[in-house]
Protein backbone atom coordinates (compact mmCIF):
# COMPACT_ATOMS: atom_id res chain seq x y z
CA UNK A 1 0.00 0.00 0.00
CA UNK A 2 1.59 3.32 -0.88
CA UNK A 3 1.93 5.97 1.65
CA UNK A 4 2.94 9.40 0.43
CA UNK A 5 6.49 10.28 1.68
CA UNK A 6 7.21 13.39 -0.07
CA UNK A 7 10.76 14.18 0.54
CA UNK A 8 13.40 14.09 -2.08
CA UNK A 9 14.77 10.27 -2.89
CA UNK A 10 18.03 10.31 -3.43
CA UNK A 11 18.56 9.89 -7.16
CA UNK A 12 16.69 11.85 -10.02
CA UNK A 13 18.02 11.69 -13.64
CA UNK A 14 17.69 14.44 -15.94
CA UNK A 15 15.79 13.78 -19.44
CA UNK A 16 19.71 14.45 -21.42
CA UNK A 17 21.38 11.52 -19.60
CA UNK A 18 18.93 9.18 -21.61
CA UNK A 19 19.49 5.96 -19.28
CA UNK A 20 19.23 6.05 -15.24
CA UNK A 21 22.19 5.91 -13.76
CA UNK A 22 22.94 5.60 -9.84
CA UNK A 23 25.94 7.63 -9.35
CA UNK A 24 27.83 8.08 -5.70
CA UNK A 25 26.34 11.33 -4.49
CA UNK A 26 29.65 11.59 -2.33
CA UNK A 27 32.22 10.97 -5.26
CA UNK A 28 30.17 13.03 -8.49
CA UNK A 29 30.68 16.72 -8.02
CA UNK A 30 28.30 16.83 -11.20
CA UNK A 31 25.55 15.15 -9.37
CA UNK A 32 25.46 17.12 -6.53
CA UNK A 33 25.53 19.99 -8.33
CA UNK A 34 22.66 18.90 -11.05
CA UNK A 35 20.79 18.49 -7.46
CA UNK A 36 21.46 21.21 -5.18
CA UNK A 37 20.44 23.15 -8.73
CA UNK A 38 17.05 21.34 -8.76
CA UNK A 39 16.19 22.01 -5.12
CA UNK A 40 17.00 25.18 -5.11
CA UNK A 41 13.39 26.15 -4.93
CA UNK A 42 11.89 29.40 -5.74
CA UNK A 43 10.23 31.51 -2.26
CA UNK A 44 7.43 33.21 -2.93
CA UNK A 45 4.78 34.61 -0.90
CA UNK A 46 5.27 31.78 1.58
CA UNK A 47 5.29 29.11 -1.22
CA UNK A 48 8.27 27.35 -3.05
CA UNK A 49 7.93 26.44 -6.84
CA UNK A 50 10.16 24.85 -9.10
CA UNK A 51 13.79 25.69 -9.76
CA UNK A 52 14.47 23.32 -13.65
CA UNK A 53 13.09 25.61 -16.21
CA UNK A 54 12.12 28.23 -13.10
CA UNK A 55 8.72 29.95 -14.10
CA UNK A 56 7.46 27.55 -16.57
CA UNK A 57 5.19 25.93 -14.19
CA UNK A 58 3.11 28.62 -11.93
CA UNK A 59 2.10 26.41 -9.10
CA UNK A 60 3.73 25.61 -6.32
CA UNK A 61 5.57 22.86 -4.83
CA UNK A 62 5.83 22.41 -1.65
CA UNK A 63 4.83 20.42 1.18
CA UNK A 64 0.94 21.95 1.35
CA UNK A 65 0.74 21.20 -2.29
CA UNK A 66 1.67 17.98 -2.34
CA UNK A 67 -1.16 17.01 -0.02
CA UNK A 68 -3.91 18.90 -2.10
CA UNK A 69 -2.26 16.83 -4.78
CA UNK A 70 -2.44 13.78 -3.40
CA UNK A 71 -5.88 14.50 -2.53
CA UNK A 72 -7.07 15.64 -5.78
CA UNK A 73 -5.80 12.25 -6.81
CA UNK A 74 -8.61 10.80 -4.69
CA UNK A 75 -10.82 13.03 -5.82
CA UNK A 76 -10.38 11.78 -9.32
CA UNK A 77 -10.02 8.47 -8.87
CA UNK A 78 -14.19 8.40 -7.33
CA UNK A 79 -14.67 10.37 -10.12
CA UNK A 80 -13.69 7.50 -12.33
CA UNK A 81 -15.02 4.89 -10.33
CA UNK A 82 -11.70 3.67 -9.48
CA UNK A 83 -10.12 3.31 -12.61
CA UNK A 84 -6.05 3.95 -13.30
CA UNK A 85 -7.09 4.39 -16.91
CA UNK A 86 -9.29 3.98 -19.79
CA UNK A 87 -6.81 2.87 -22.60
CA UNK A 88 -7.63 -0.73 -22.96
CA UNK A 89 -4.50 -2.57 -20.56
CA UNK A 90 -5.87 -5.50 -18.34
CA UNK A 91 -4.29 -8.10 -16.07
CA UNK A 92 -4.66 -10.60 -19.36
CA UNK A 93 -2.76 -7.50 -21.71
CA UNK A 94 -0.81 -5.11 -19.44
CA UNK A 95 1.54 -2.08 -20.49
CA UNK A 96 4.80 -2.86 -20.69
CA UNK A 97 6.50 0.55 -20.76
CA UNK A 98 4.55 3.54 -19.69
CA UNK A 99 5.53 7.28 -19.53
CA UNK A 100 3.95 9.55 -16.72
CA UNK A 101 4.27 12.88 -17.75
CA UNK A 102 4.56 15.41 -15.04
CA UNK A 103 4.20 13.06 -12.49
CA UNK A 104 3.51 15.37 -9.19
CA UNK A 105 3.77 13.30 -6.55
CA UNK A 106 4.33 10.24 -8.58
CA UNK A 107 1.04 8.17 -6.78
CA UNK A 108 0.11 7.33 -10.11
CA UNK A 109 3.21 6.18 -11.41
CA UNK A 110 3.10 3.97 -7.89
CA UNK A 111 -0.41 2.78 -8.27
CA UNK A 112 0.34 1.76 -11.76
CA UNK A 113 3.55 -0.35 -10.54
CA UNK A 114 1.20 -1.83 -8.20
CA UNK A 115 -1.29 -3.00 -10.55
CA UNK A 116 1.72 -3.69 -13.41
CA UNK A 117 4.14 -5.30 -12.08
CA UNK A 118 5.47 -6.88 -15.00
CA UNK A 119 5.36 -3.01 -16.69
CA UNK A 120 8.27 -0.59 -16.42
CA UNK A 121 6.91 2.78 -15.23
CA UNK A 122 9.24 6.30 -15.91
CA UNK A 123 7.60 8.95 -13.98
CA UNK A 124 8.47 12.43 -15.05
CA UNK A 125 8.31 16.11 -13.91
CA UNK A 126 10.14 19.41 -13.28
CA UNK A 127 10.43 18.96 -9.63
CA UNK A 128 11.81 16.32 -7.34
CA UNK A 129 8.57 15.24 -5.11
CA UNK A 130 8.08 11.77 -5.21
CA UNK A 131 8.33 9.23 -2.62
CA UNK A 132 11.58 7.36 -1.68
CA UNK A 133 9.86 3.99 -1.65
CA UNK A 134 8.57 2.79 -4.88
CA UNK A 135 7.71 -0.68 -6.71
CA UNK A 136 10.95 -2.04 -7.94
CA UNK A 137 9.58 -1.02 -11.56
CA UNK A 138 9.17 2.63 -11.07
CA UNK A 139 11.70 5.14 -11.58
CA UNK A 140 11.35 8.98 -11.85
CA UNK A 141 13.19 11.78 -13.82
CA UNK A 142 13.81 15.13 -14.04
CA UNK A 143 12.31 16.61 -17.22
CA UNK A 144 10.33 19.11 -19.00
CA UNK A 145 8.07 18.02 -21.20
CA UNK A 146 7.65 21.28 -23.67
CA UNK A 147 11.41 20.21 -24.70
CA UNK A 148 12.61 17.75 -26.96
CA UNK A 149 12.43 14.36 -25.91
CA UNK A 150 15.32 12.12 -25.44
CA UNK A 151 14.04 8.63 -24.48
CA UNK A 152 15.75 5.73 -26.37
CA UNK A 153 13.09 3.47 -25.87
CA UNK A 154 9.34 3.40 -27.16
CA UNK A 155 6.40 3.15 -25.11
CA UNK A 156 3.36 1.41 -25.48
CA UNK A 157 1.29 3.74 -23.13
CA UNK A 158 1.71 7.59 -22.00
CA UNK A 159 -0.06 9.23 -19.60
CA UNK A 160 -0.41 12.38 -18.54
CA UNK A 161 -2.59 13.91 -15.96
CA UNK A 162 -3.96 17.81 -14.54
CA UNK A 163 -1.22 19.78 -16.52
CA UNK A 164 -3.26 22.83 -17.14
CA UNK A 165 -0.71 25.71 -16.87
CA UNK A 166 1.93 24.15 -18.40
CA UNK A 167 1.10 23.50 -21.80
CA UNK A 168 0.55 25.71 -24.67
CA UNK A 169 -0.33 23.59 -27.39
CA UNK A 170 -1.38 20.29 -26.34
CA UNK A 171 -0.76 18.94 -30.28
CA UNK A 172 2.45 20.82 -30.71
CA UNK A 173 3.78 20.25 -26.76
CA UNK A 174 2.50 16.30 -26.13
CA UNK A 175 0.53 14.78 -28.72
CA UNK A 176 3.19 14.73 -31.63
CA UNK A 177 6.00 14.25 -29.25
CA UNK A 178 3.91 11.30 -27.63
CA UNK A 179 2.76 9.47 -31.33
CA UNK A 180 6.95 9.47 -32.19
CA UNK A 181 7.94 7.76 -28.85
CA UNK A 182 4.75 4.99 -28.87
CA UNK A 183 5.06 1.75 -30.30
CA UNK A 184 2.58 1.30 -33.29
CA UNK A 185 -0.73 0.64 -31.50
CA UNK A 186 0.46 1.86 -28.43
CA UNK A 187 -1.94 4.26 -26.33
CA UNK A 188 -1.98 8.71 -25.46
CA UNK A 189 -4.22 9.08 -22.39
CA UNK A 190 -4.92 13.11 -21.09
CA UNK A 191 -7.05 13.80 -18.52
CA UNK A 192 -7.38 17.09 -17.69
CA UNK A 193 -9.72 19.84 -15.91
CA UNK A 194 -11.57 22.80 -17.65
CA UNK A 195 -10.94 25.38 -15.63
CA UNK A 196 -13.91 26.84 -15.18
CA UNK A 197 -17.33 26.84 -13.22
CA UNK A 198 -20.45 26.10 -15.37
CA UNK A 199 -23.70 25.81 -14.24
CA UNK A 200 -26.86 24.46 -16.51
CA UNK A 201 -30.17 25.21 -14.32
CA UNK A 202 -29.64 29.27 -13.90
CA UNK A 203 -28.92 28.97 -9.69
CA UNK A 204 -25.31 30.92 -10.99
CA UNK A 205 -25.10 34.51 -10.82
CA UNK A 206 -23.29 36.50 -13.35
CA UNK A 207 -20.90 38.03 -11.06
CA UNK A 208 -20.47 34.79 -8.90
CA UNK A 209 -17.39 34.94 -7.44
CA UNK A 210 -15.98 31.47 -8.15
CA UNK A 211 -16.54 32.02 -11.37
CA UNK A 212 -14.87 35.91 -12.15
CA UNK A 213 -12.19 34.47 -10.22
CA UNK A 214 -11.31 31.56 -12.71
CA UNK A 215 -12.59 33.61 -15.83
CA UNK A 216 -9.51 36.16 -14.64
CA UNK A 217 -6.97 33.46 -14.06
CA UNK A 218 -7.55 32.56 -17.25
CA UNK A 219 -7.19 35.84 -18.92
CA UNK A 220 -3.60 36.23 -17.03
CA UNK A 221 -2.40 32.74 -17.78
CA UNK A 222 -3.49 32.88 -21.40
CA UNK A 223 -1.62 36.09 -21.56
CA UNK A 224 1.43 34.06 -21.17
CA UNK A 225 0.62 31.20 -23.19
CA UNK A 226 -0.13 29.20 -20.36
CA UNK A 227 -3.97 28.78 -20.87
CA UNK A 228 -6.34 26.96 -17.76
CA UNK A 229 -8.78 26.21 -20.39
CA UNK A 230 -7.36 24.07 -23.07
CA UNK A 231 -8.68 20.37 -22.46
CA UNK A 232 -11.56 20.91 -24.71
CA UNK A 233 -8.69 20.64 -27.39
CA UNK A 234 -7.13 17.32 -26.48
CA UNK A 235 -9.43 15.09 -28.55
CA UNK A 236 -8.48 17.47 -31.90
CA UNK A 237 -4.96 17.48 -30.87
CA UNK A 238 -4.94 13.71 -31.09
CA UNK A 239 -6.05 13.30 -34.76
CA UNK A 240 -3.86 16.08 -36.12
CA UNK A 241 -1.31 14.32 -34.56
CA UNK A 242 -2.43 10.80 -36.37
CA UNK A 243 -3.87 9.27 -33.68
CA UNK A 244 -7.15 6.96 -34.40
CA UNK A 245 -9.87 5.40 -32.48
CA UNK A 246 -10.08 8.38 -30.26
CA UNK A 247 -12.33 8.77 -27.41
CA UNK A 248 -13.24 12.20 -25.39
CA UNK A 249 -14.92 11.20 -22.23
CA UNK A 250 -16.32 14.33 -20.34
CA UNK A 251 -17.37 14.47 -16.57
CA UNK A 252 -18.56 16.98 -14.15
CA UNK A 253 -17.81 17.56 -10.38
CA UNK A 254 -19.56 19.39 -8.68
CA UNK A 255 -17.82 22.67 -6.55
CA UNK A 256 -19.72 21.51 -3.44
CA UNK A 257 -21.86 18.90 -2.05
CA UNK A 258 -25.09 20.11 -3.61
CA UNK A 259 -25.92 17.63 -5.94
CA UNK A 260 -28.40 14.65 -4.31
CA UNK A 261 -26.81 11.83 -6.00
CA UNK A 262 -25.08 10.36 -3.19
CA UNK A 263 -21.78 9.80 -5.79
CA UNK A 264 -21.45 13.22 -6.82
CA UNK A 265 -22.25 14.77 -3.25
CA UNK A 266 -19.67 12.57 -1.88
CA UNK A 267 -17.40 13.97 -5.09
CA UNK A 268 -18.66 17.53 -4.07
CA UNK A 269 -17.63 17.20 -0.46
CA UNK A 270 -14.32 15.93 -2.09
CA UNK A 271 -13.96 18.92 -4.56
CA UNK A 272 -15.01 21.75 -2.25
CA UNK A 273 -11.75 20.26 -0.13
CA UNK A 274 -9.24 20.18 -2.84
CA UNK A 275 -10.44 23.77 -3.57
CA UNK A 276 -10.16 25.04 0.00
CA UNK A 277 -7.09 23.66 0.17
CA UNK A 278 -5.93 24.64 -3.21
CA UNK A 279 -7.30 28.05 -4.40
CA UNK A 280 -4.57 30.36 -2.93
CA UNK A 281 -1.78 28.28 -4.43
CA UNK A 282 -4.19 28.44 -7.98
CA UNK A 283 -3.84 31.82 -7.32
CA UNK A 284 -0.70 33.20 -6.10
CA UNK A 285 1.45 33.27 -8.73
CA UNK A 286 -0.42 34.02 -11.21
CA UNK A 287 -2.26 37.12 -10.18
CA UNK A 288 1.25 38.33 -8.55
CA UNK A 289 3.57 37.65 -11.77
CA UNK A 290 1.50 38.11 -14.22
CA UNK A 291 -1.33 40.91 -12.38
CA UNK A 292 1.41 42.70 -9.88
CA UNK A 293 -0.73 41.76 -6.49
CA UNK A 294 0.59 41.12 -3.45
CA UNK A 295 0.48 38.72 -1.25
CA UNK A 296 -2.37 40.83 0.86
CA UNK A 297 -4.19 41.77 -2.22
CA UNK A 298 -4.75 38.48 -3.28
CA UNK A 299 -5.92 36.85 -0.09
CA UNK A 300 -8.42 39.85 -0.03
CA UNK A 301 -10.03 38.88 -3.16
CA UNK A 302 -10.07 35.48 -1.80
CA UNK A 303 -12.72 35.88 0.75
CA UNK A 304 -15.37 36.05 -1.59
CA UNK A 305 -14.56 33.32 -4.08
CA UNK A 306 -14.08 30.64 -0.56
CA UNK A 307 -17.86 31.45 0.25
CA UNK A 308 -18.88 31.16 -2.98
CA UNK A 309 -17.13 27.74 -3.24
CA UNK A 310 -19.12 26.87 -0.16
CA UNK A 311 -22.63 28.01 -1.30
CA UNK A 312 -24.73 25.04 -2.22
CA UNK A 313 -27.57 26.97 -3.42
CA UNK A 314 -25.54 27.32 -6.69
CA UNK A 315 -25.22 24.27 -8.57
CA UNK A 316 -21.82 25.23 -10.27
CA UNK A 317 -19.67 22.27 -11.51
CA UNK A 318 -16.39 21.95 -13.06
CA UNK A 319 -16.12 19.77 -16.43
CA UNK A 320 -13.22 17.06 -16.52
CA UNK A 321 -11.61 15.57 -19.83
CA UNK A 322 -10.58 11.87 -20.38
CA UNK A 323 -9.10 11.39 -23.85
CA UNK A 324 -7.42 8.94 -25.11
CA UNK A 325 -6.35 7.32 -28.80
CA UNK A 326 -3.96 4.97 -30.59
CA UNK A 327 -1.07 5.37 -32.94
CA UNK A 328 -2.00 3.21 -35.84
CA UNK A 329 -0.13 0.62 -37.60
CA UNK A 330 2.09 0.94 -40.23
CA UNK A 331 0.13 0.73 -43.61
CA UNK A 332 -3.42 0.44 -41.47
CA UNK A 333 -5.73 2.56 -43.04
CA UNK A 334 -8.21 3.43 -39.82
CA UNK A 335 -11.80 4.12 -39.97
CA UNK A 336 -12.82 7.76 -39.41
CA UNK A 337 -14.40 7.39 -36.14
CA UNK A 338 -14.26 8.76 -32.70
CA UNK A 339 -16.50 8.88 -29.91
CA UNK A 340 -17.38 11.67 -27.34
CA UNK A 341 -19.65 10.79 -24.03
CA UNK A 342 -20.33 13.14 -21.37
CA UNK A 343 -21.55 11.84 -17.93
CA UNK A 344 -23.90 13.92 -15.49
CA UNK A 345 -24.58 14.81 -12.16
Amino acid sequence: MYVPNHTHPSLYVMSDLLTPRQPDPNNSPDYQTVTSSITRYRLENGRTYHAYQDGSYMFPNDLYECDRLDWQYYCIKHLMGGELHFAPFSQNDPPRKVLDIGTGTGIWAVDMGDEYPTARIIGTDLTPIQPDYVPPNVIFEIDDCLQEWRFRELFDFVHLRCMLGSIRDFKDDIAVKAFDHLEPGGWLEAQELHCSIQCDDNTMPPDFPPKVHFDDLEDATASEQRPLRIAHTYAQGMRDAGFVDVVERTYKIPINSWPINRKYKELGKMWEENFAQGISAFSMAPLHRIRGLNRKQIEIMLIDVRKGLSDQSVHAYQKFYVVWGRKPYPGEVPEPRGEAEMTDI
